[in-house]
């Protein structure tokens, strides 16, 4: 005969958030602060440092990969969960362009109306991706580690290829040869770092590749 104690309904224990979402108040207050910060302080100095740039780097402010790699830095160093990097990629992205544009102001440069470049759609529609992919390089495990590094990765590499054959003449191609030197390491480092095997490596390649030519596709269709 059971007892009433044995009987007694026992809800099931809650079970623990994930790394894909879980966020305390203060964690996440702390990745707003970093993030908001971060894209501030350093799309302010950009503006700064490009007169002292030496000319071989001195791309650096005005190309796609050297704002990706910002965004994608700052996020990972707010140590925001995915959803909220999610939205913090958007802001990252937006807050370096305007601080670049308000100190280029200051400094006498007329640099546009507010959110009226090309770099506002570029932020509104990459944000998301990249906050989200360098959150999932801190937080998930190995394998998607290695495929969230191919977003960065497949912007520096297409980048720095379109422009060597485009734009060499009138820019420095050091940096764009830095660039696609930067997204075969950054690839490596992923792909070491996680131990994954050959079919894993082989998927983080093509998926890699793919995204370098829809990048490129789009860059030459935007140029164009």
């Amino acid at each position: 005969m059971e007892t009433l104690e044995s009987s007694r309904f026992v809800a099931p224990a809650p079970a623990r958030s994930g790394w894909w979402h879980a966020e305390t108040r203060s964690s996440a207050l702390r990745a707003i602060a970093v993030a908001v910060g971060g894209a501030v302080l350093i799309g302010g100095l950009t503006s700064f440092a490009q007169q002292y740039l030496p000319p071989w780097i001195n791309s650096l402010g005005n190309s796609a990969g050297g704002w990706t790699m910002f965004s994608f830095l700052i996020v990972w160093l707010s140590r925001a969960r995915p959803l909220l990097a999610a939205i913090l990629g958007i802001v990252v992205f937006q807050l370096l362009v305007e601080s670049y544009s308000v100190v280029s102001e200051w400094r006498g440069f007329d640099d546009g109306d507010p959110f009226s470049s090309i770099w506002t759609l570029v932020g509104l529609v990459a944000g998301p991706l990249l906050g989200v992919a360098a959150s999932l390089v801190r937080h998930a495990p190995p394998e998607w580690r290695a495929l969230a590094v191919t977003p960065l990765s497949a912007v520096l590499l297409g980048e720095g290829i379109w422009a060597l054959n485009t734009i060499a003449d009138t820019t420095s191609p050091v940096y764009w040869t830095l660039e696609i030197v930067l997204a075969v390491l950054f690839l490596l480092a992923a792909i070491l770092h996680g131990r994954l095997t050959p079919r894993h490596i082989s998927v983080v390649g093509s998926v890699c590749l793919v995204g370098t030519l829809a990048f490129v596709s789009v860059l030459v269709f935007v140029v164009n």
